[in-house]
């Protein structure tokens, strides 16, 4: 039996042939800045707050309904990029995941690439690619190439104009958006805040004190042995009373220690400021918002991302002409899915005179299916 040859996910993604440029440099940058982007330290998305921000925001992007379409939004192409955005972006991803990944990429690190496989020129998968930096260099010809540097050393080159790239706050770089700094003094309350509480736990469940011994005699290897004794019986696990034993040769005098801890108002102010960074509610973050938060979170979260994303697609996967012609990517949803039924009531009640939807449309609106035909 032939020995099974072993891939790494690197080669299933790039392959084994590496397209670098030959007399490249650095691509020199209008501000002066370098052209390197380093991802985020861990301290952004190891916050509680922050993290359940970014993963309400995915996870309502990637509810959005990519399609290729040309022409008239309604008129939607039967075709292996559909097949692929659709269903199946890449291997390992399906289309739910692919866009979670890329949307908490990009809040996260304020960047998210996409890489686009393709094969003899076709468009075999869509790849969100993360590295641990990435640097912009430029060949003889005047080429850019975006090169990754991964955590294990491995490194790669690809044309920077056949990445799909998103970004958020595209400021004071060129090129990338800009990191998420102005929010580390806030994720660093937040943790103090944490961790205070953590601390105000265990120090109310110990016991703190001076113990004073009455025999000014004693020589300092037997009050710290008298010391450690009292400790080990008070802390004996099996002293479940909370009560420690002295004789006549020793007084606790017990210390109280009251630790600093923000109020509820504080704790609310430091969640704020996290929130009002992503531009999300605490309502959004808990799931209980009403049809105007839900409109208000859509319109200024969602809908951008979607329209961000279908300019950037758009402008990646097909060449001039064919945009030319007609050929676009959207990425889109159905707002209504989202609404109350008492909503979706009224808004029938209102438009169904007019005859201008059809019966299917009508319960697609109601979340019931369509009707069978023959």
């Amino acid at each position: 039996m032939a020995k099974k040859e072993k891939r790494s996910l690197f080669s299933m993604i790039f392959g084994d042939k590496q397209p670098r440029p030959t007399t490249s440099q650095w691509l020199q940058m209008l501000n002066g800045y370098n052209p390197t982007f380093n991802t985020a330290t861990p301290d952004l998305y190891d916050s509680k707050v922050a993290r359940q921000c970014i993963d309400r925001i995915a996870t309502h992007c990637a509810k959005l309904i990519p399609k290729h379409i040309k022409g008239g939004i309604n008129h939607v192409v039967n075709g292996s990029i559909n097949q692929l955005l659709q269903h199946r972006p890449n291997p390992l991803m399906n289309t739910y995941d692919f866009i979670y990944k890329t949307i908490s990429m990009l809040y996260t690190n304020s960047n998210a690439f996409i890489y686009i496989q393709k094969e003899r020129g076709l468009i075999k998968a869509f790849y969100p690619v993360l590295a641990t930096s990435y640097q912009l260099y430029q060949n003889s010809e005047g080429v850019i190439y975006l090169q990754f540097m991964f955590v294990n050393g491995n490194t790669y080159y690809i044309p920077y104009l056949d990445l799909i790239h998103l970004r958020l706050f595209y400021n004071d770089n060129d090129i990338f958006g800009s990191h998420s700094g102005v929010l580390k003094t806030d994720l660093q309350t937040s943790l103090t805040a944490s961790e205070g509480i953590a601390n105000a736990i265990r120090t109310s469940n110990n016991l703190k004190g001076i113990l004073k011994f009455t025999n000014t005699m004693l020589k300092e290897k037997d009050i710290k042995a008298s010391k450690d004794a009292f400790v080990k019986d008070y802390l004996n696990l099996e002293n479940t009373s909370g009560i420690a034993s002295l004789d006549a040769k020793a007084e606790f005098q017990e210390v109280n220690m009251k630790p600093i801890t923000l109020d509820k108002a504080q704790l609310e102010q430091v969640n704020y400021n996290v929130y009002d960074y992503f531009g999300i509610s605490e309502s959004i973050v808990r799931n209980k918002f009403t049809d105007d938060e839900w409109d208000a979170f859509y319109e200024g979260v969602i809908e951008p991302r979607a329209i961000q994303m279908s300019y950037e697609f758009t402008n990646k996967v097909f060449g001039n002409q064919a945009i030319y012609e007609g050929n676009k990517i959207v990425f889109t949803a159905n707002k209504l899915q989202y609404k109350s039924l008492d909503k979706k009531n009224k808004l029938l009640q209102v438009v169904l005179p007019y005859g201008v939807l059809t019966k299917d449309m009508v319960l697609e609106i109601l979340d019931l299916p369509p009707i069978r035909r023959r």
